[in-house]
């Protein structure tokens, strides 16, 4: 008898739950701070930078990990893996740290090219895995955009 009296209860639970759970908007992107380049040898190089987002959803989310391939000019520069939780607000721009482990012959490559240019197309490619309420989903990264240098 008591089993009939949770069906109820139960089935608005579920019902409020499903509801309630809204598509998670993948951030987006605001602009990068704190460029620094590190190197404890040539073929040991890192780029470190602040990449800030903006979260466009209604409630906070968590960053659990990542993991992106950084293009410029369709040659890659590096990988990096993300691995902090990161707590992000709602409706407001937030910052990840990035470390990025260089492919030096590439960055030659790109080097010259880059001196002859005005901006260059960056890309990352990859996933990020965000949740909230203890609920994470992996999501792909696909983010390409024209940036203007000013190397001079």
């Amino acid at each position: 008898m008591m089993k009939k009296s949770f069906a109820p209860l139960l089935a608005c639970v579920l019902v409020i739950t499903l509801f309630s759970c809204r598509q998670i908007v993948a951030p987006e992107y605001v602009g990068v701070e704190n460029l620094q380049l590190g190197a404890s040898s040539f073929t040991n190089t890192t780029l470190s930078a602040d990449v800030q987002l903006y979260n466009p959803n209604r409630s906070n989310l968590t960053f659990k990990s990542g993991s992106l391939d950084i293009f410029v000019d369709n040659r890659k520069l590096g990988h990096t893996e993300l691995d902090s939780t990161i707590n992000i607000p709602r409706l407001d721009t937030f910052s990840i740290p990035l470390v990025v482990k260089l492919d030096i012959s590439n960055v030659i490559g790109n080097a010259l090219s880059m001196g002859l240019k005005d901006s260059v197309l960056v890309r990352l490619a990859g996933k990020i895995r965000v949740g909230r309420s203890g609920i994470f989903i992996t999501r792909p990264v696909n983010y390409e955009q024209k940036e203007k240098l000013d190397l001079f």
